[in-house]
């Protein structure tokens, strides 16, 4: 029987509590025969500023599905990025993978007018550049655990996949057309989740520091500034069982429905549309009425969805979406403000009144995993800001005062 090839990754410790991510000790090399996938919806920014956050955002989804549903294998090392995603696999897997990156480039261009860079970038050309990437999974749920990154090899991976020239060797240009099974599982029938708080913040923050002793005090700092702000029993959580409801007029299927029928005319697209709305509609009224049914109890569907929302994550760079009040934004602000004018971190955060929550589902009964972030740009514009905080330090080395202002 051949061997495993998500043994490595499966054998590795969960960590138990997301904090843990600060520990460089949690963290395993990974081996020298994987990949990194590095996947981003090109012109990211000016797509969200034609209205388009909701359809970046679901690409950047459907890509880790297409993945998954391509390896029957859902319990890989990824990260979910608002405008795209990164993924770890062996390199004996990517041939089968290939057809889902292909596939969901075609969709990407055809069910969207996006263009969807991807990426391969072997562990090998990462080392042999100086950097690295190590991995640990953190548990989400009884059923679900995320991986966690550390070291800067992911960070180079994405810069070389989008260099113009020297990317060349490791993108993707091809398209195939997706079948039926590509992205099954994918659905957006959740409206968007409003802050019980006011605001949710898509926060990103990223240690400026050469070692890693300097780099794991400052994140050791920053979430323990968090637990303090937003407190440590999830009271920052963006999504809440009260707040989540199901979409119910048929152009709130839109999206969902470009994604499994790009290829289709008008008529496929619309049956999908009121098929979509309908199960939809069916599940609200099962949740409503706590039923047990279709082998779930509905009672629980809820709650399920927000123990398995990937609200928070690490790679290199911490990745949070929190429900915030006005105060509690200012107070994490300021303080994120002056570490930056400090020159220890770099950080960047986009306001907005509600959080996006896209669906893979495996099996209705507490098998199923929820991306989540801000609306309206959410992570790619906080990514932005980021960008330019991490450019002003740089031009400013020395000075203490960057010129970026909050």
């Amino acid at each position: 029987m051949p061997a495993d090839p998500y043994a490595f990754y499966a054998a590795l410790p969960v960590c138990r509590t997301f904090a843990e991510v600060t520990m460089p000790s949690v963290y395993t090399a990974l081996p020298e025969d994987w990949v990194i996938i590095i996947g981003d919806v090109e012109g990211s920014t000016a797509a969200i500023e034609r209205g388009q956050y909701k359809d970046v955002n679901l690409v950047g989804s459907s890509l880790l599905v297409a993945t998954f549903n391509a390896l029957g294998h859902a319990n890989l090392p990824f990260v979910f990025g608002g405008d795209g995603a990164t993924i770890a696999l062996p390199i004996s897997e990517l041939e089968r993978a290939r057809p889902a990156f292909l596939a969901t480039r075609r969709m990407a261009r055809d069910g969207f007018d996006l263009g969807l860079r991807i990426g391969v970038v072997p562990m090998r050309d990462i080392r042999a550049a100086g950097h690295d990437a190590r991995v640990a999974r953190v548990r989400l749920s009884e059923k679900f655990s995320l991986a966690a990154f550390w070291g800067g090899g992911l960070a180079w991976a994405e810069k070389m996949v989008k260099d113009p020239e020297a990317g060349v060797k490791y993108r993707i240009e091809e398209y195939a057309a997706p079948t039926a099974e590509t992205f099954v599982g994918l659905e957006c029938r959740w409206r968007g989740v409003p802050s019980e708080r006011g605001e949710t913040l898509s926060l990103l923050v990223q240690a400026v520091a050469a070692d890693d002793g300097a780099r794991v005090r400052i994140y050791t700092e920053v979430v323990t500034k968090l637990r303090e702000i937003f407190g440590d029993q999830g009271e920052g959580h963006p999504i809440t069982e009260n707040q989540l409801q199901i979409a119910r007029k048929l152009s709130e299927y839109d999206s969902e429905t470009k994604v499994h029928r790009s290829q289709s005319g008008r008529l496929g697209r619309a049956w999908y549309r009121f098929q979509a709305r309908l199960v939809g509609l069916l599940g609200d009224w099962l949740m409503r009425h706590k039923m047990t049914a279709f082998k779930a109890d509905w009672g629980k569907y809820k709650q399920d969805t927000v123990t398995h929302s990937d609200y928070q994550k690490f790679d290199g760079v911490l990745r949070m979406v929190l429900s915030s009040t006005e105060v509690q934004r200012t107070q994490l602000m300021e303080w994120l403000h002056q570490r930056y004018r400090e020159g220890e971190l770099a950080y960047g955060l986009h306001i907005s009144k509600e959080a996006l929550v896209t669906c893979l589902i495996f099996e209705r009964e507490g098998g199923h995993l929820h991306f989540i972030d801000g609306a309206n740009g959410g992570y790619a514009l906080a990514a932005n800001k980021l960008k330019l905080r991490l450019a002003a330090l740089a031009e400013n080395k020395g000075s203490g005062i960057p010129w970026l202002s909050p």
